[in-house]
């Protein structure tokens, strides 16, 4: 029995919805950490915790599972380590852009990541790019960008801010990238392996520039602890993730994670009390409709069969 066919998963587009939308309910606070710690910690010392607490909770999950991380070299360590360097990338741009823009407007920005990985998986994993691909892509688009449009933005950000754009671009691209590479490898390599080597190549790129500037900058340990939540919640999402990933492709997933707008607007309201106008409403409706183009029969399949 090959690899692939150990970890692969047959094709389940609507179990692999399900788990998509648990992921991002389990990232939306953590994209949100910046504007949480309201500047008690800077964006890189975020990232880092939430990778150094990553890398404890996994390793300690494949110490009780007694799966032989560090006994053997994972033949895709090369791939880990790239996708290593796109998790940082793409965090740290994200965490940035919410710190300095309103969270919906960071995330639609940021979820240009769609159509960015609807190409790349054409291109490098030769995926099937159909019509209902775009179709949802384009009604997905159109949906964030009614409720971002039409978001009441908090005080203070009436005019988004250059470096916020840009940084919320450069997150969207570090993200497609980082969503074909654990398409590659989550049909070869099982969760924990996967996890464990993206988490600890991670924490161990920052970790030494991150602890010096804890000490140049006097960052208090008692606030560190305060987001020590990042690093569990993460695992818990990225196993989501990777699930899904084994069971819908690249292409297929990259529209349906429009639906972060949706969990930013519910999470703004929730926190800063952002309301959402009959607009925005109308925008989520868009989005959903994306999905379910994904996810329900294609009607006109048994017709164009039978003819």
């Amino acid at each position: 029995m090959s690899q692939n066919s150990v970890y692969h998963r047959p094709d389940n587009t609507l179990l692999a919805l399900l788990l998509a939308l648990a992921g991002m309910a389990a990232f939306t606070p953590i994209f949100a950490a910046g504007k949480l710690s309201g500047g008690l910690l800077p964006v890189a010392v975020l990232v880092w915790l939430r990778f150094i607490g990553g890398a404890a909770t996994i390793v300690s999950v494949a110490a009780v599972k007694r799966v032989p991380v560090f006994t053997r070299v994972s033949p895709l360590w090369k791939l880990h380590l790239m996708r290593a360097f796109c998790g940082v990338g793409g965090l740290a741009c994200s965490i940035y852009a919410a710190s300095v823009l309103p969270l919906a407007d960071a995330t639609a920005i940021g979820l240009t990541k769609g159509i960015i990985a609807i190409v790349l998986a054409g291109l490098i994993l030769k995926e099937v790019i159909t019509g209902r691909h775009w179709v949802a892509g384009v009604l997905c688009a159109a949906g964030a960008y009614l409720v971002v449009r039409s978001a009441e933005s908090a005080a203070g950000y009436d005019e988004l801010a250059l470096a916020g754009v840009m940084s919320a671009l450069m997150g969207a691209v570090f993200m497609a990238c980082e969503a074909l590479i654990m398409r590659y490898i989550a049909q070869r390599e099982d969760t924990v392996t996967i996890l464990a080597y993206v988490n600890v190549f991670a924490a161990v790129l920052l970790s030494g520039p991150v602890l010096w500037l804890i000490v140049k900058e006097g960052v208090s340990w008692s606030d560190l602890l305060i987001f020590a939540w990042m690093g569990p919640l993460a695992i818990v999402g990225q196993t989501m993730n990777i699930s899904a990933y084994r069971r819908a492709g690249a292409a297929t997933l990259a529209p349906v994670y429009y639906g972060t707008v949706v969990m930013s607007a519910v999470f703004g309201f929730a926190v800063w009390g952002e309301i959402p106008t009959r607009v925005a409403v109308f925008g989520a409706v868009l989005i959903v409709a994306g999905g379910a183009i994904l996810t329900l029969p294609n009607p006109f399949r048994k017709f164009r069969q039978a003819s």
